[in-house]
């Protein structure tokens, strides 16, 4: 078991509180158990209806809970989505608010023991999905605790929808300088999107997978596309389709086109017509949400020989969108380019991503933007400091 300290409080304390034991499915004795779609838990993020309670297979949805105890298990099913793809999925556990533990997880159905001799009273966790979708899908099967579960936490007043790829997942951000990815260093709760919305007191929900893009994945036989997998409760099922309207955002920020940018068959005009259906979609179903536009980092003009020019074909697509727009008179939409940082200063995640220092200042970029933005889904105002003269 290992604990992650997001602030300098006790470690060893904190490691007290948080376990990961796994057993077998069966339920253990002496704890009260409960369903996992018993009412009094939350689930933030997009959820499918698996086999036996909720299943979560995008990166930071997460479960809100509270219980008078001292223990807290919870009983679940990790499907993986990929036979060739043996990565675990892993969650992270915040009691109280405090530091974060992760819990590992294994194929297949088990009991986990995420909190055990917590104090009496009253006590709030947060179990947030760290992994992509590619590491599978999770279906909360029970609930166990050894006194009272409790009425959920209250979701948080704004709400933000964040559509992306690797750079929007988090990818590689909890790995060393000079890392390969693994799951292990998979940390969605350290990504931008989810640090701005947590310091705007937003809920998100994130629609992120590594790889994908509008038109043309990076990988070419990877499955899906953005446009399609955005459609999904349950990214890998298509069948699962989702209710937009079950989570109507104050804000949208879309960061796509990384991947297909790289890809020798990209074509400008192709990626804008596809790109502006996004957009269009987005808009007549949220026609009150600021919709954010935003140019990712991993984009160089030099990449992958000087003179390619990249960076400066995906910006002039990426503004001629957004001025489009607002000629028509949508004045809720915004151009934001989330520059490349000094490596030498803030140093990478996994396979040359963004570092924390990145993503911690990408958020700030967002926060910024959306920082006027009023709650319960009011239209936003027609400017926003942080935005991209047009």
């Amino acid at each position: 078991m290992s604990c992650r300290v997001l602030a300098a409080v006790a470690l060893a304390a904190a490691c007290e509180r948080v376990a990961t034991s796994a057993r077998r499915a069966a339920p253990r004795p002496g704890l009260t158990w409960l369903r996992g779609d018993d009412p009094r838990v939350r689930i933030e993020g997009r959820t499918g209806a698996g086999a036996g309670g909720p299943s979560f297979a995008w990166p930071a949805s997460t479960v809100h809970l509270r219980f008078r105890g001292s223990t807290l298990d919870l009983r679940l099913r990790d499907t993986l989505l990929d036979d060739r793809i043996r990565d675990a999925d892993a969650l992270g556990v915040v009691v109280d608010g405090g530091p974060m533990g992760r819990v590992a997880l294994r194929e297949g159905e088990a009991v986990y023991r995420v909190a055990q001799g917590l104090p009496p009273g009253a006590h709030e966790v947060a179990l947030v999905k760290l992994t992509e979708p590619e590491a599978g899908a999770i279906t909360l099967l029970g609930v166990g605790v050894d006194g009272a579960l409790e009425s959920s936490p209250p979701p948080r007043p704004r709400r933000l929808l964040a559509i992306g790829d690797s750079i929007t997942a988090g990818y590689g951000i909890a790995g060393p300088a000079g890392c390969h990815y693994r799951a292990d260093y998979a940390d969605a709760s350290r990504a931008w999107a989810t640090l701005a919305a947590r310091s705007l007191g937003a809920e998100v929900h994130v629609i992120a997978w590594s790889g994908r893009g509008v038109l043309w994945n990076n990988n070419p036989e990877a499955e899906g596309l953005m446009p399609a997998l955005m459609e999904r409760a349950l990214p890998a099922d298509p069948a699962s389709t989702w209710d937009w309207q079950a989570f109507v955002p104050d804000a949208v920020v879309v960061n796509l086109g990384t991947n297909d940018v790289s890809r020798p068959e990209y074509d400008a005009d192709a990626f804008a017509r596809a790109y502006g259906e996004i957009l269009d979609s987005l808009r007549g179903r949220f026609p009150r949400a600021r919709l954010v536009v935003a140019l990712g980092p991993l984009i160089a003009d030099d990449d992958p020989t000087p003179g390619t020019g990249r960076l400066t074909r995906m910006r002039a697509t990426l503004q001629g969108l957004v001025r489009a727009r607002q000629r028509r008179g949508d004045g809720a939409v915004r151009f934001l380019e989330l520059y490349s940082g000094d490596p030498a200063v803030e140093g990478y995640g996994c396979d040359q991503h963004p570092s924390d220092a990145t993503h911690a200042r990408l958020a700030a970029a967002l926060a910024g933007e959306l920082a006027d933005l009023a709650p319960a889904r009011a239209p936003g105002p027609a400017v926003a400091h942080r935005s991209t003269p047009l």
